[in-house]
């Protein structure tokens, strides 16, 4: 188990940045220009455009990697249901410091993303996929993975 005695911020190594943030009023011109420009190319010229253009509900994409950025620095939904499992042989990886990715027997998925308030459309496409493909049964989880108490045991009674 990690605790802090073991923990080592590798990121962090001192407070220069901390220093510098407060010698600052907390606005920065720059960077508020960078964020409006990122929120126009990801919203009305990235993920609402193509969904416009080529009249789509979502787009979908591996979940692995950068799916996630489009959506996120938008604040756009967007909903990953499980593809499959990495094979046996896969030589494992490394995904940061801390992260072993790939991995045998590791998940990855497939992410659905929409435009904003697009939560319940794309809950619904993940769903019917799950559905028609039951990939997650594909592969039981390891024992100690599996709970020993159920919601029903707690709350049923």
């Amino acid at each position: 188990m990690t605790t802090i005695q073991h923990w080592s911020p590798r990121a962090f190594a001192d407070q220069s940045q901390f220093i510098q943030a407060e010698a600052t009023n907390g606005f920065d011109a720059e960077y508020f220009a960078a964020l409006t420009a990122d929120h126009d190319l990801g919203s009305t010229q990235g993920i609402n455009f193509v969904l416009k253009k080529f009249n789509l509900d979502a787009l979908v994409l591996p979940a692995p990697g950068f799916t996630t950025s489009p959506a996120a620095v938008v604040g756009y939904p967007i909903v990953t249901v499980p593809l499959g499992f990495f094979p046996e042989n896969v030589m494992i990886g490394s995904a940061g410091p801390e992260t072993v990715y790939p991995a045998p027997g590791v998940p990855f998925g497939l992410s659905f993303l929409g435009i904003a308030f697009s939560d319940f459309e794309l809950i619904g496409l993940g769903f019917a996929y799950e559905q028609k493909t039951q990939t997650r049964l594909a592969r039981k989880a390891f024992p100690a993975a599996i709970p020993k108490t159920q919601l029903k045991d707690v709350f049923g009674k």
